[in-house]
């Protein structure tokens, strides 16, 4: 299989077999920091982070997939960070699943940015430049602006997409609801979309297991209407109950990020706040334990133990295999963000019994 010009994502739960994996800054990106303490607490994240990335890529490679990572070099992090200006956004080659997704046989993009400037050149080729593309089709002729990967779920021929989003404003996704309905019956025709009201990433919110199986947090969707006869774990705020000096963090950095250990170490938030920024995310509204990688319908990657998640997996006979992200409270990104389904054994069906 030529996996730079094939895709075939149906949903998230098919054998993997090619996927993309996120990769984080070199350590020697902080080599200017001046005082020795604050740079060796920066470097220790960023290479518990490659570390964490690694494991998480040789789990996939264990289980029979093939692993693609982003290029350093392409996108300009393999330098050192400046020391008079800020630091840009790592996202595109740490949480490629943020920029990209894979629906059916097509690629889609957030932005032409992400194709031009050839972040994961691995992934985009001459095939992938030419305007009788789906992403081109999308974003450039039909002009959909703020597209947001996370937030479109494909569930065979179910295609679900956040209609909400805080930079787009209220009158914002009336005004591409129908340049998408049209794309969809171009690229997708044997796929139904769905319009759903959650206002964030989906796979933050809730996650399509296997057939009839969903986690997913308080409040998301009416499920018995989306998804009717499904099997749903409800998670209310699991992850935070755990998070004992959250509050401590929480008051220096606006709810932005937490690193364990460091509540107190003023020098080390105020140099993340004021040059890595563009770094961290909003932390407090996250909930990691929705956010993992399902490898097959018997095994799913997740990011630590949590009790009620792992009995309902039992109960649906699928695995969990803890991979851990030590640093996902400071990058705000879990399992499902570093990952990029590229190509699962699978082909397009109706999961989901309308009747």
């Amino acid at each position: 299989m030529d996996t730079l010009k094939q895709f075939n994502v149906w949903n998230k739960w098919d054998p993997l077999k090619t996927v993309a994996i996120g990769c984080c800054v070199d350590p020697n990106f902080f080599e200017h920091v001046a005082n020795i303490e604050l740079r060796e607490k920066l470097q220790k994240l960023v290479i518990e982070t490659q570390e964490d990335l690694d494991n998480i890529a040789n789990t996939c490679k264990q289980f029979g997939a093939n692993v693609h990572r982003p290029s350093k070099e392409h996108y300009g992090v393999s330098n050192k960070l400046h020391p008079h200006k800020k630091a840009y956004s790592i996202s595109p080659i740490l949480h490629p699943r943020d920029h990209l997704a894979v629906l059916g046989n097509n690629l889609i993009v957030s932005s032409p940015h992400v194709i031009t400037k050839n972040f994961f050149p691995w992934l985009v080729d001459s095939t992938l430049k030419v305007r009788n593309t789906a992403w081109y089709d999308l974003v450039v002729k039909r002009r959909v602006k703020n597209i947001h990967p996370p937030c479109w779920t494909m569930v065979g021929k179910d295609l679900f997409i956040d209609k909400t989003h805080d930079d787009m404003g209220p009158n914002y996704s009336a005004a591409w609801a129908e340049p998408v309905k049209k794309w969809a019956r171009k690229w997708l025709p044997e796929v139904k979309v769905h319009w759903v009201d959650i206002g964030g990433h989906n796979d933050g919110c809730f996650h399509t297991l296997k057939p009839g199986v969903i986690m997913s947090l308080d409040d998301i969707m009416h499920y018995q209407d989306t998804f009717p006869g499904w099997d749903v774990l409800y998670l209310p705020d699991q992850s935070w109950s755990a998070v004992q000096d959250w509050t401590a963090m929480k008051t220096k950095n606006e709810g932005k990020y937490w690193i364990p250990g460091e509540e107190k170490n003023d020098q080390l938030i105020n140099f993340v706040n004021t040059w890595l920024d563009e770094w961290v995310g909003y932390v407090e509204e996250t909930v990691f334990d929705v956010n993992c990688l399902v490898i097959n319908e018997s095994t799913v990657l997740v990011n630590n133990y949590n009790k009620e998640v792992f009995t309902f997996l039992k109960k649906h006979k699928m695995e969990p295999i803890i991979c851990p992200l030590r640093h996902r409270y400071f990058f705000d990104g879990g399992i499902h963000c570093v990952s990029l389904d590229l190509y699962r054994e699978g082909e397009c069906r109706s999961y989901i019994d309308y009747k």
